[in-house]
């Protein structure tokens, strides 16, 4: 499927640039479209719900810029900015992990969606969380 803005390859309607982003709610009439919380639906709202609680307080511990080029990100936290460095369906046991969550720009983001090594900073932190959890 191609993006209806630019044409690029999509899983929808639009590519992961184009695709409309809502900010993260305060946990209330959770829904359980794909736009609620995380770009792909998490299996089932208590993940969701932990997912969120996980990213409302990174958002709290963590200055709102960008881990990779220190770009600010604005004082209300997206869903877009917030991106699992071991993919959650392949490393399940590191979805909930603050340490595997880096804050990234909404192109920086999808950036790193198209091309995993693009960024030298989530590349090191990938190694590091690889020994974490093959330890495991």
């Amino acid at each position: 499927m191609k993006c209806k803005t630019c044409g690029k390859n999509a899983d929808s309607e639009y590519c992961f640039q184009h695709k409309s982003k809502k900010p993260l709610s305060s946990g209330k009439g959770f829904s359980s479209k794909k736009t609620s919380i995380v770009s792909k639906p998490a299996k089932s709202p208590e993940k969701r719900v932990e997912m969120l609680k996980v990213f409302l307080d990174i958002w709290k511990k963590r200055s709102h810029k960008s881990e990779v080029s220190g770009e600010y990100l604005g004082s209300e936290p997206m869903s877009t900015y917030f991106h699992h460095i071991l993919p959650k369906e392949k490393y399940p046991d590191a979805c909930l992990d603050e340490e595997n969550i880096i804050l990234l720009t909404l192109e920086e983001h999808s950036n790193v969606e198209n091309d995993m090594y693009k960024f030298e900073e989530v590349n090191e932190r990938r190694k590091q969380l690889k020994i974490k959890y093959e330890r495991t």
